[in-house]
Parts: C-alpha cells; sequence; structure tokens
C-alpha cells in the first residue's frame, strides 16, 4: 500500500491539501499519514513545569486532529497521525523515510503570497526531502491533473528525477508532457543541440523511441527560465509544474538564484519537486 504524509498546522491551506491527498489516495488506494510538530520536546528544556504543560498541550493536539480529520471526503480512507515532539523541518522527511511514503503533500498561501523556495516551510521539507513533495496552493480543492508540466535542462544528472516523476504522474493520475526553455547568452543552443541534448537523454533513459520523444518535448524561447516557465504555462492548459531538485544544492543547476523563487511566488498552480 503507498503512504502519503501530510503535514499539518489546523489551518484552512492544510485542510485543502488534505483534500487533494485523499483524492490521490483514494485512486491509488493509499492511506493517509498526518503529522504536526507541536514542539512538545522543545518546550520541556524551557522549565520544570512545563510538563504538565506538555502532556496538556499533547491533549488538545490530539482533539484538534480528530477533528480535522473528522470530514466526509476521507470516509474509506486508511488514516494515522504522528505528533512530532520537536519543530524540526528535517524530521518530517526522516519521517517520510521511515513510513516509506510515497509522496509528501503540503499547502502554500496561493499567488505571490508565500516564497515557496525561499525560507519558507515548504522550502525546508523540500531542501531535506528524499520524497516527492507535492506543494498544493489554497486554489486547489478540486483537484483532478491532467496534465504535469516537466521542466528540464534534460541533462544526464536529472535521469533519476525524470524516473521518478514518471512515477509520481502515474500516481496522480497526470499525463506528462516536457519543456525546454532556450535563453539567450551562455545557456543558448541551436535546434540542432537541443536535439542531441534531448536524444542523448531519451537513450540513457530507454525511452522505446527516442526521436518520437524528441518531438513530444516543446521548446519555448525566452530571456530566463522563471519567464519562460509562467509565459509558456500562461497561455496553455497545465495543471502540475514538475521541477527536480538537487535537495541542499538548491534546483537543477540552470535554475539558480532567483529563478526558483519567482516561479513558486508567482505559479498558481502546484508543484512537484523530485530530488535528483
Amino acid at each position: 500500500m503507498k503512504t502519503i504524509l501530510i503535514p499539518v498546522d489546523f489551518s484552512e491551506t492544510s485542510a485543502i491539501a488534505l483534500e487533494v491527498a485523499a483524492n490521490i489516495a483514494k485512486r491509488n488506494k493509499a492511506k493517509i499519514i498526518l503529522t504536526h510538530m507541536a514542539g512538545v520536546e522543545d518546550s520541556l528544556h524551557k522549565k520544570p513545569n512545563d510538563f504538565e504543560e506538555a502532556i496538556y498541550y499533547s491533549k488538545l493536539i490530539g482533539k484538534k486532529m480528530e477533528d480535522f480529520i473528522d470530514v466526509p471526503f476521507l470516509k474509506g480512507i486508511l488514516i494515522e497521525s504522528v505528533l512530532q515532539k520537536h519543530v524540526s523541518f528535517k524530521s518530517i522527511s526522516q519521517l517520510a523515510i521511515e513510513v516509506n511514503a510515497s509522496l509528501i503533500v503540503m499547502g502554500s498561501q496561493g499567488k505571490g503570497t508565500v516564497p515557496f523556495f525561499s525560507g519558507s516551510n515548504a522550502e525546508k521539507v523540500v531542501r531535506s526531502s528524499e520524497t516527492p513533495v507535492l506543494v498544493i496552493k489554497d486554489n486547489e480543492p478540486q483537484f483532478s491533473p491532467e496534465r504535469l508540466l516537466y521542466v528540464s535542462d534534460f541533462q544526464l544528472e536529472t535521469v533519476n528525477a525524470y524516473h521518478r516523476i514518471i512515477e509520481a504522474a502515474t500516481m496522480l493520475g497526470s499525463r506528462i508532457e516536457f519543456l525546454y526553455v532556450n535563453t539567450p547568452g551562455s545557456s543558448f543552443k541551436s535546434s540542432y543541440e537541443i536535439d542531441q541534448t534531448l536524444l542523448k537523454f531519451f537513450k540513457e533513459v530507454k525511452r522505446r523511441d527516442p526521436i518520437s520523444a524528441i518531438n513530444m518535448v516543446h521548446r519555448y524561447s525566452d530571456y530566463s527560465v522563471e519567464k519562460g516557465i509562467m509565459n509558456y504555462t500562461s497561455l496553455r492548459e497545465t495543471d502540475i509544474i514538475a521541477i527536480a531538485t538537487h535537495g541542499r544544492q538548491g534546483l537543477s543547476h540552470w535554475l539558480k538564484g532567483s529563478i526558483s523563487e519567482d516561479v513558486a511566488n508567482h505559479a498558481s498552480k502546484p508543484v512537484l519537486t523530485v530530488k535528483m
């Protein structure tokens, strides 16, 4: 059985992430594990009489969790909850490994409001997570992702991410599409050079017909990668933007600096990150 992990803070955004995860769980006959970072262990070190307060807080969170999952759309889904006893976003990633989670689903505040890759909670999880992370915006209660757009430079270092994104797309019930953004300057490639890059990549991932795969990749020219992604997705139907990450080292080497922040801050679509 597949497992979906959801970090929750009992906000409306977390509730939307839970509903999205429920849709995915039903499609895959998966179970859901919810985790809340209570900070109980940290509070015990502040003063001696904090122990009783920590126990009370644990019971309170337990009640809030019961109320949080008391919703009709969870009917028929196996649900478990884990109270994290210390505040550490790395612990979410570690828990995902321990429970063999196939996907982490997190909520975000939507377009332009939370710097997803810039010091936000989601970034802290993404940077340490070996598990694919799906960040849902606050406008996605009805989640039916038909098209997943994988944006890549198709270098060989992204081969592992490619396979994991294929798996994630299958789990989400999405048809995968590919985008290569060509930019001016040192990153510019001629059409022939792009074709050669793609041919080498699709041979490496053992596509049955690499030539046909090349023709499936959308090419888009713009002054920067982030502008290319935003402009491309604004004119075409895209349900999820998928990007490979280096974890602690940030996104793929061609997605440096503020590019990741700009994409996430301005994207109104969910973002799926998969570690290389």
